[in-house]
């Protein structure tokens, strides 16, 4: 994400976008997710929303190629604990998946039912705490059964070995 970003609050349009958007990913009231007052920027050469924001945090990206939501660290917290995509891992490999690297289905502890190939998920620990953002590679009820291949492709860790962010 470019650092020279400028921040603008959304029009009425942009924002029932944004809210369709999670309302259709992710099968949440938009208001559980998105903190009240946030900043939109918006692409130079199409003038779509590119980036939400907060306080000049970057909450989440509008992906250009399908209109998607990717969420960013600012938004792992929320859909951890309001929606049903998120993949739980051992404590053990928590670490590893906290530096970023790919979840295998043989740590998989828990992922939600509703979670397809393809999907953005939050991977969090068994204790509920989000370590991870990235995108599901096998459906959420074949992630606890198979032992063997990748469940979940990493697109952040959100922690590094020595436990801070």
């Amino acid at each position: 994400m470019p650092g020279d970003i400028e921040w603008d609050e959304p029009t009425p349009a942009e924002k029932a976008m944004i809210d369709a958007l999670i309302r259709y990913q992710y099968g949440v009231d938009p208001a559980s997710v998105l903190p009240p007052g946030y900043s939109v920027s918006r692409s130079r050469k199409t003038g779509r929303v590119r980036y939400i924001g907060m306080g000049g945090a970057h909450l989440a990206t509008i992906r250009a190629s399908d209109g998607f939501l990717v969420p960013g660290e600012g938004l792992a917290a929320p859909l951890s604990e309001n929606t049903e995509y998120r993949v739980t891992v051992e404590d053990d490999a928590a670490v590893y998946v906290g530096e970023g690297r790919t979840v295998f289905a043989k740590h998989v502890v828990n992922a939600g039912e509703p979670v397809r190939p393809g999907d953005e998920v939050v991977v969090t620990n068994s204790h509920g705490v989000p370590v991870a953002l990235g995108r599901a590679v096998l459906p959420g009820r074949d992630m606890v059964l198979m032992k063997r291949g990748k469940a979940v492709k990493t697109r952040r860790g959100l922690y590094r070995r020595d436990g801070e962010k």
